[in-house]
């Protein structure tokens, strides 16, 4: 099998396939561009390989034998195919189409990603969107993506980016339980309080607050750790103490008075919003279209 799929023996299918079409080696040698002495060669190491007689030859034309007909069926329908694909690959870099494969963080793709997709199929139909909400950071080369949004500052790499914007945090707990424990008026104050952190799947560890005054903003000590984004929302909510988290997880419930942010003035952003993909990548006109719709997308979300 190995044999028949190497690239030698596909130029001696193709040769093989033209010969039985115009009837002699000399046509099929003029339709490839070969000599008609190249065209009967390949097709004998074809059958040497094969072990079976595929043509009879005579000095005016050609007969397909028995087994010669059967591999013909066959190579018609692999040639077939192949320029299909390449058919559709040259389309493919004309209009968006294809397949899309991103992967973005969790709590985002939920909040923001997800809801943009339906304008995206509108607006791209010919894309099939294959998404992958993981908050463990991919390798994007060997994963395969076309595009990673990724959350923080970027590694240096000889990836593309957009930078869309920075990422944006709340401090924020219940009005219920500020009532109870008091509103913090600086980063020293958290140490009488309960804080719920975020626990990074890369690492196992517990995220570190950041604040604007590092020297008042030393470590804190977690009341709760949670591995779950959307759960430290819910922690909250639920009066169980004071979080730090993305604006894009609790910018509504702020907003609709079931949170109450504090340190308003200390708290810092962490690094950026980005889209990255591999370097040929935005040459494609499916993957264009993403990083400039998403992009804009995230950022009227976001800020």
């Amino acid at each position: 099998m190995s044999a028949i799929l190497s690239i030698e023996s596909l130029s001696g299918l193709v040769a093989f396939s033209v010969a039985v079409e115009t009837g002699s080696f000399a046509a099929a040698g003029r339709k490839l561009g070969l000599s008609a002495s190249a065209v009967g060669k390949a097709v004998e190491r074809l059958e040497a390989r094969l072990g079976v007689r595929l043509l009879y030859r005579t000095t005016r034309s050609l007969a397909v034998t028995g087994e010669g007909d059967v591999l013909y069926r066959y190579v018609t329908r692999i040639l077939k195919d192949l320029q299909d694909a390449e058919a559709e690959l040259h389309l493919m870099q004309k209009a968006p189409r294809g397949r899309l494969k991103v992967s973005v963080p969790t709590v985002l793709g939920r909040k923001i990603i997800m809801p943009a997709l339906r304008d995206f199929q509108i607006s791209f139909p010919d894309i099939t969107t294959d998404i992958s909400l993981d908050d463990v950071k991919v390798d994007v080369v060997e994963g395969g993506y076309d595009v990673v949004l990724r959350l923080g500052e970027l590694d240096d790499s000889t990836l593309r980016a957009r930078r869309i914007g920075p990422h944006k945090f709340i401090t924020c707990a219940s009005p219920t339980y500020l009532s109870r424990k008091g509103i913090p008026l600086s980063p020293a104050d958290l140490h009488h309080h309960s804080c719920i952190h975020y626990r990074f799947p890369t690492t196992g560890r517990p995220e570190i607050w950041s604040f604007k005054n590092s020297q008042e903003a030393k470590p804190i000590k977690p009341t709760i750790v949670l591995n779950d984004g959307e759960a430290l929302a819910s922690a909250a909510l639920g009066g169980l103490g004071i979080i730090q988290a993305p604006s894009y997880l609790v910018s509504e419930d702020v907003a609709a008075g079931r949170l109450q942010a504090v340190l308003e003035d200390y708290t810092e952003d962490r690094g950026s919003v980005s889209l990255v993909w591999p370097p040929m990548s935005a040459r494609v006109p499916k993957v264009r279209a993403f990083i400039d719709f998403i992009g804009e997308r995230v950022f009227e979300e976001l800020y």
